[in-house]
């Protein structure tokens, strides 16, 4: 069974409670009307969830010259994720990302939700860099009540019309820092319609269908993998009608050509590529109107050289300050399996406890918890640069110090391990602290209407056993509920309201303690520059 099909079941039981009859009594649904098929064929070339591993940019420029010579229509698409996530996105804040796609030659992209990962005024400039035209359905500005981007564009392709409409997942709300879309009073400004999308991406479609569209394409960073109430992109293709393929991003899902069924039971097409141009997307459109669409390996394409030379100057540009030698690592310290996948989110790991004591000791402070989804890379053994040191940190966090009583402590560890067995982003790498976890507990944790941590229920907790390392003797001594501790970690958590909101209750004692990679790289100038045996192991602070 493919990775689409595996996840059909998860929305079996969804779909008949959806908001499916809302939209049939809204009178939504695409007119019957036949559409005009092309001339010749359509190429729509297509990525998602690049992060900035760019080297593919090559191999998507020699696939649309060669499908140029078959064919005059041949669109670039991205569908988000392009600008954060390796070292060239860290040390030029995305911009050279942006600028191998202009090069590359893009015509339409839409938001992952790393394209706000350097807050809105650096996402803006993005943006307006980006020569490709932004799509965007559900990124509204709630201060004006329209939306940020055009939510659909239409293309020509002779006497064939496809509209293109992009969708963000809502998502994008609470996994970057929530404080990027407030307002200067503390309100929420932007919102990415949770709670409407389907109806508004149904208006978008039909919409587009009136003004003519033949043929309506999603890209959409929804993915296939349901996580808390956001929605997804098969949920998205069950209670809608009138979209004829979405090409998906944002779970880093592999599906060539999926075929499932809308609400009224026609077919559409799903297809993804994976992440970081493992795979590139090609998605055509047939002279007899029928989609299809297929995975190339990045691997296997011959690279356009002239962009090849272009991607090289400008990486380089980018990695120059990072690779002097600050230090060296006795054995590997893993974020990731072989399989590539997350071993810090959901268990103690030698690397997650350097990255944590690293806050706690650089900063004098009590505990440090540094969230999973933070650590974004393996530390391999032998030579630190800083480059190795941003490969693990890619995302430009400042440090942050705040104040917790043992009771918010308490209840943010539940919220750290809420999610468990199943991994998540939010769970937290831990120092100064250590604790038994129990996951046949359910966890009792409440959410607010935005996904953020409200308060602890009255079940049960997961979470006993909690010791707090006392900073003068060394010795565990139980959390005291009344203390108060200081607590490090960085401004996506403490100011930004990251991770589920974990420390939202805290009181900031200081913002901007310098960048999160300086910090790791304080910490091994305090190690003597040799992360040693001492980090060859856990360490117990996570029992379960």
């Amino acid at each position: 069974m493919n990775e689409c099909g595996q996840y059909m079941a998860m929305i079996k039981n969804w779909i008949h409670i959806l908001t499916a009859t809302v939209l049939l009594a809204a009178g939504y649904g695409c007119g019957s009307n036949m559409p005009d098929t092309p001339d010749n064929h359509v190429v729509i070339i297509y990525d998602n969830d690049v992060h900035c591993a760019v080297e593919g940019y090559a191999a998507v420029a020699a696939l649309k010259e060669k499908a140029k010579e078959e064919t005059p229509y041949v669109t670039t698409v991205s569908c988000g994720d392009f600008a954060q996530g390796d070292i060239i996105g860290t040390f030029t804040n995305g911009e050279g990302a942006i600028e191998i796609m202009n090069r590359t030659g893009y015509d339409l992209a839409t938001l992952g939700n790393h394209e706000f990962d350097y807050g809105m005024e650096q996402h803006y400039k993005l943006t307006d860099m980006l020569d490709a035209e932004v799509i965007c359905a559900n990124f509204t500005d709630l201060q004006s009540n329209v939306n940020v981007y055009k939510p659909y564009r239409i293309v020509k392709y002779g006497k064939t019309d496809i509209a293109f409409i992009g969708i963000a997942t809502p998502a994008t709300a609470t996994s970057v820092s929530p404080k990027t879309f407030h307002n200067a009073d503390g309100e929420i400004r932007y919102s990415f319609l949770p709670q409407t999308l389907f109806a508004t991406i149904q208006n978008y479609a039909d919409e587009a269908r009136s003004k003519g569209a033949d043929y309506v394409v999603a890209l959409s960073h929804l993915g296939i993998v349901k996580d808390d109430d956001y929605p997804t992109s098969l949920e998205l293709i069950a209670v809608t009608t009138g979209i004829d393929a979405v090409l998906d991003g944002h779970s880093h899902s592999v599906i060539p050509d999926c075929i499932l069924l809308n609400r009224e039971g026609k077919e559409v097409l799903l297809s993804s590529s994976g992440s970081r141009f493992e795979n590139i997307g090609i998605l055509t459109l047939s002279k007899n109107g029928k989609f299809s669409a297929s995975l190339v390996e990045t691997s296997a394409v011959a690279s356009d050289s002239l962009l090849k030379g272009f991607i090289g100057n400008v990486k380089q540009n980018a990695l120059e300050k990072g690779n002097k030698i600050i230090g060296k690592c006795d054995e590997e310290l893993d974020a990731l399996d072989d399989d590539n996948e997350w071993l810090v989110r959901d268990r103690e790991m030698p690397l997650g406890n350097f990255c944590a004591d690293a806050f706690r000791v650089v900063l004098n402070t009590d505990i440090a918890m540094i969230n999973g989804g933070g650590i974004r890379a393996n530390l391999p053994a032998g030579e630190i640069t800083l480059n190795s040191l941003v490969s693990v940190f890619p995302f430009n966090n400042t440090a942050c110090t705040a104040a917790i009583t043992g009771a918010q402590l308490m209840d943010a560890l539940e919220v750290a391990v809420m999610s468990l067995p199943e991994k998540s982003g939010s769970f937290m790498q831990v120092s100064g602290i250590r604790m038994t976890v129990d996951t046949s507990v359910p966890s009792p944790v409440v959410k607010d209407t935005e996904g953020l941590f409200s308060h602890i229920g009255n079940g049960k907790r997961r979470v006993s056993n909690v010791q707090v390392m006392d900073k003068t003797s060394g010795k565990w001594i139980a959390a005291d509920m009344s203390r108060t501790y200081t607590l490090s970690s960085i401004n996506y958590n403490i100011t930004g309201l990251g991770s589920d909101g974990i420390f939202r209750y805290t009181h900031i004692l200081h913002d901007n303690q310098g960048q999160d990679v300086e910090i790791l790289a304080k910490y091994l100038e305090i190690l003597g520059g040799n992360i040693g045996k001492e980090y060859n192991r856990t360490q117990g602070r996570i029992l379960k």
